[in-house]
């Protein structure tokens, strides 16, 4: 579908930015009169609180019109030249989303991998909806210490932030997961690899651009691991008796495991964890398995995933998808 503009006396608005015309080329988009504009200092202030000299960072952008993205991984002094700002400025202008790995990336690498993150900088939540909400049960918390800063991507929806030292890859995403689950936030935006918005550019997701901004608290205090609840050990599994088999349980299983061997695997930093839920949905709802079942048809599949999930975490995604899954139960019987 065409973009539809409206006629001003100095160029054309597209969805509340004026566009500048020469020869009838596109030039530069910038805000409305009265509408915000990109802030330059805010990315790197953020940069400098959120990282230390010498880290590698992974710049993602990203375009909800057209599906085009691009990435960047260099030094943290690199980012913050004005080359680099000016060409991110000018990629917000023309509706990319901005976008910065929440950790340190390993130096010579140039992907956003799980085995390329170096060091955890953060305890990272996103709460994708009711933000307010979220941050008055973080307040509530006794066990939780002060958040390092918080940043508001779009209306009531924020990013929560500690610095951090001495967490290893697998802590701290259990406890992102615990706290996801205890303060209802994203449970997807938990793995090591995942970004937060760069303040001061546009998100531009919805039709209205919002300024991403963030408030900065507590700046000085890096939390170690004991200043955080104690996550919770993953449930051991053990196989359940088996029922009696009926007339359906071994062609289930074996179309489920024809589905899975067309499946791309879950890769850790592109969306693997919301693929995955996918998965674990259409086997506990679509065909209908029990647990021990999708967890025999999920084997193979597993294998290929980067990483591999435990038992415990597929478990815990299956019953998830039983419980919160929309697929028909038995649809695909």
């Amino acid at each position: 579908m065409p973009c539809k503009f409206a006629s001003t006396s100095t160029g054309q608005i597209f969805r509340g930015f004026c566009v500048y015309y020469t020869r009838g080329r596109a030039l530069r988009l910038r805000p409305r009169r009265g509408m915000a504009t990109i802030d330059r200092e805010a990315p790197l202030h953020f940069l400098c609180t959120a990282f230390v000299p010498g880290d590698c960072v992974a710049i993602f952008l990203k375009s909800y019109r057209n599906g085009d993205v691009a990435q960047r991984v260099g030094d943290l002094r690199w980012v913050q030249t004005d080359p680099v700002q000016r060409w991110l400025r000018a990629m917000n202008a023309q509706m990319f989303n901005i976008f910065v790995s929440v950790n340190a990336i390993a130096t010579g690498r140039r992907s956003r991998t799980r085995d390329a993150i170096a060091t955890i900088r953060h305890v990272f939540l996103d709460a994708d909806h009711d933000g307010a909400g979220v941050l008055a049960r973080v307040r509530a918390r006794r066990d939780l210490p002060q958040p390092s800063y918080v940043l508001h991507s779009s209306p009531n929806h924020v990013h929560i932030f500690w610095r951090v030292m001495g967490f290893e890859h697998a802590s701290v995403e259990r406890l992102q997961k615990q706290l996801a689950r205890e303060l209802q936030t994203d449970s997807a935006a938990t793995p090591v690899t995942q970004n937060t918005r760069l303040p001061g550019y546009f998100n531009h997701k919805r039709a209205e651009p919002h300024l991403v901004t963030v408030s900065y608290l507590d700046v000085k205090t890096r939390y170690r691991p004991e200043d955080f609840p104690r996550p919770e050990e993953p449930p051991s599994w053990k196989p359940s008796p088996r029922p009696l088999s009926s007339r359906l349980d071994g062609p289930a299983v074996e179309r489920a495991k024809r589905y899975l061997a067309s499946v791309p695997p879950a890769i850790a930093g592109q969306h693997g964890d919301v693929r995955t839920f996918r998965v674990c949905c259409r086997l506990t709802r679509g065909f209908a398995l029990t647990d021990d079942q999708a967890l025999e048809a999920l084997a193979e599949w597993n294998v290929r995933c980067q990483p591999p999930w435990s038992p415990e975490e597929l478990l815990d995604k299956l019953r998830r998808a039983a419980r919160y899954g929309r697929e028909a139960v038995g649809g695909l019987l």
